[in-house]
């Protein structure tokens, strides 16, 4: 049973990672409320970490110095890639603290996450900012260059499609506005900021947040849109070399059919036969005489399949926020 539930959650973390690491993220802050409103200091600081780790080599390259980065560490590398990309913890964040503000407080799940709202929105923001550190250092260069050169971004980068190319571009770009945005919201979430503004001032600034939530979705589209009409960045040709060894090998298989089949080759071809028979009943593994279930693994899912449910899933997360906040500013 436990490692089905495992197979399972790999499966959902696979073919809908945004969904899954909402429904889990949000279960761990439900059941961690209280420590996290008690030792929110200590949380602070863990979360601060990973991004201390991403921005140490990028600031070293700023200034000449090599870092070593944290990418390739075991387990360490995995968690850092997650705040960089965002997918499995920044952005169902930003979600989970959206989507409060849209639920009924009086629902014992939603009190608790809420008394620890201003706490995810600071912990959020180590990953928004080594998000935004590396794409700004990496990617945003390269979307200047696609709208204000496009002709020399062409022609030095390799894309499949420049639609594709336009959507990411553009979705570069606007990062650098929600960073901007981001940045008083996430500065106003500290007590000290907060008090010597004042609640009238506070509550306008917080307004804001609504066309974050907007250009976060814009954003999290254009990317989704742009890496499907570009897989990884484009295709690009396999080496000659490649070419040829396969050239070689369809060429030796030509010449092996064509050879007159002999009585010595016969029996070569059986004998070949029979070992072949035999390595294969030595691998294959005993059933009792029953056909070997399937788990979730077997199941595969090509990228573009991937990318709909992202795109699905992106729709009828803020569809739905959407509609629960048109109706709660009804009543």
């Amino acid at each position: 049973m436990v490692k089905l539930l495992i197979e399972l959650l790999g499966y959902l973390r696979e073919s809908a990672p945004l969904l899954t690491s909402l429904a889990v993220l949000t279960l761990l802050l439900v059941l961690l409320a209280k420590s996290i409103k008690k030792h929110s200091g200590l949380y602070y600081t863990l979360f601060a970490i990973p991004f201390v780790l991403v921005a140490l080599p990028s600031l070293g390259k700023l200034f000449g110095i090599e870092i070593a980065g944290f990418v390739r560490v075991p387990f360490l590398g995995e968690i850092i890639r997650d705040y960089i990309h965002m997918g499995a913890f920044g952005h169902p964040l930003l979600i989970i603290i959206m989507y409060i503000g849209a639920l009924e407080v009086r629902r014992p799940t939603v009190k608790k996450l809420m008394s620890i709202r201003k706490e995810m929105s600071i912990i959020s923001g180590f990953a928004v900012f080594a998000h935004s550190l590396i794409r700004v250092m990496n990617s945003v260069p390269g979307a200047f260059r696609f709208f204000a050169n496009n002709e020399e971004y062409m022609a030095n980068t390799k894309v499949v499609s420049t639609l594709g190319a336009g959507f990411s571009s553009f979705s570069f770009l606007l990062g650098v506005f929600m960073l901007i945005l981001f940045i008083p919201l996430w500065v106003t979430s500290f007590d000290a900021v907060r008090k010597r503004m004042g609640h009238v001032k506070w509550k306008k600034l917080q307004k804001w947040s609504y066309v974050l939530y907007v250009t976060l979705f814009i954003h999290a589209m254009a990317i989704q849109i742009g890496g499907m009409l570009n897989p990884r960045g484009g295709q690009t040709p396999k080496p000659a070399i490649e070419t040829t060894v396969a050239q070689e090998k369809t060429t030796n298989r030509q010449r092996e059919t064509a050879r007159p089949v002999t009585n010595e080759r016969r029996g070569e071809t059986a004998k070949s036969e029979e070992n072949s028979r035999q390595s294969t009943s030595a691998v294959k593994p005993a059933t009792n005489g029953r056909m070997p279930t399937k788990g979730f693994a077997d199941i595969k899912l090509n990228s573009q399949t991937k990318g709909y449910i992202h795109m699905i899933s992106l729709i009828l997360i803020y569809g739905s926020y959407l509609f629960l906040r048109i109706r709660k500013a009804k009543r």
